[in-house]
């Protein structure tokens, strides 16, 4: 009896087992994750090659009466530390240089040919072996200034002439990795987070979120903001070139974590500071050529679609998204009439 049970159950189990298909080794699970990981990487590229595009196309419609800044020298470039992941998606061998991850659209950089991918080897026959070598270089270019580029692009060595150009104000954008809808300025460089990309809808969008924050930097509004400090950034910003020192990963080097940014995030202005940047905003919208009724409509999308939004007075440190989008209407309608 005894031994009928046993082979009663051990046939009842085999029975019951589950059926999970075909085995997979640890190496191949190992191999696809690197892959996956490259992919990530060149997604996140082309979301960075994106918004750099956009903003750099609101950067260059500011006029002189909008911000108090000079203008600034400019190549617009953002490169990278090279490691097996930019190996891979890119196909390079070498051991020295940095690569060149975005070219923004009509910079000098665009216009003399340099193409993602590319790995620059020397500026003006200084060599560029390591990405501190690449920042002490650029940080000696001065608007007009003649820059010769040595560069490897599959296997062929050339060389690229460009004079650097100048630009309004120079804030590049820079990705964060958190899901969160939202978007920040230090005044130096604009942050927006995935979560926010997932959110829009189109490039019109996009440019209102990212007008709106480089309002708040070209108006001086983070000076004027008080009792607000952020962590410093690795990375170093000159002539609209971001160079970044990590290794990627799933895309680090294009894709900030949200831990690295300090509370940049919590940190609010005052009613008439949001107001001023709301109204700037929509102007760089409409003078880039974008379309400024998506600044009104996004923020109808805000108070929608995130109800959080709809909390707000006008006792706390924002305008709440109804008083917002109706301003906003009527400075569309200002604009427009100026025409």
């Amino acid at each position: 009896m005894k031994r009928f049970t046993i082979v009663f159950l051990a046939v009842y189990f085999l029975g019951c087992a589950t059926i999970t298909g075909p085995s997979v080794s640890r190496e191949e699970v190992e191999r696809a994750t690197e892959q996956l990981k490259v992919k990530a990487l060149a997604f996140q590229i082309e979301q960075l090659q994106k918004v750099s595009n956009i903003g750099n196309q609101l950067m260059l419609a500011i006029t002189s009466e909008d911000t108090k800044k000079s203008p600034q020298a400019f190549l617009g470039i953002v490169c990278a530390s090279i490691d097996k992941y930019f190996e891979q998606l890119y196909n390079l061998r070498v051991e020295k240089g940095v690569v060149v991850v975005v070219v923004k659209e009509n910079s000098p950089a665009y216009r003399a040919g340099l193409q993602k991918g590319d790995v620059l080897l020397s500026l003006n026959k200084i060599s560029i072996s390591h990405i501190n070598h690449f920042r002490r270089a650029v940080s000696r270019f001065k608007i007009g200034d003649l820059v010769r580029m040595e560069i490897t692009r599959r296997d062929e060595t050339l060389i690229i002439e460009e004079k650097i150009g100048q630009i309004p104000v120079n804030v590049p954008t820079i990705m964060v990795d958190a899901q969160e809808v939202n978007a920040a300025t230090d005044g130096r460089s604009i942050f927006i987070t995935y979560g926010l990309l997932n959110f829009v809808k189109s490039d019109d969008e996009i440019a209102a979120v990212l007008a709106h924050e480089l309002a708040h930097a070209v108006r001086g509004h983070v000076v004027k903001r008080q009792g607000w400090q952020i962590l410093g950034l690795v990375a170093a910003v000159t002539l609209g070139i971001a160079v970044e020192s990590q290794t990627p990963g799933a895309g680090e080097a294009v894709m900030r974590g949200a831990g690295e940014i300090g509370d940049i995030f919590n940190a609010g202005y005052s009613r008439d500071l949001e107001r001023e940047a709301d109204y700037f905003g929509t102007k760089f919208v409409y003078s880039a050529g974008y379309d400024p009724d998506m600044c009104a409509t996004l923020h109808e999308r805000f108070a929608v679609e995130i109800p959080a939004s709809m909390i707000q007075n006008y006792l706390s440190t924002h305008p709440s998204s109804p008083e917002r989008m109706l301003r906003i209407k009527k400075t569309i309608e200002e604009l427009k009439g100026q025409n």
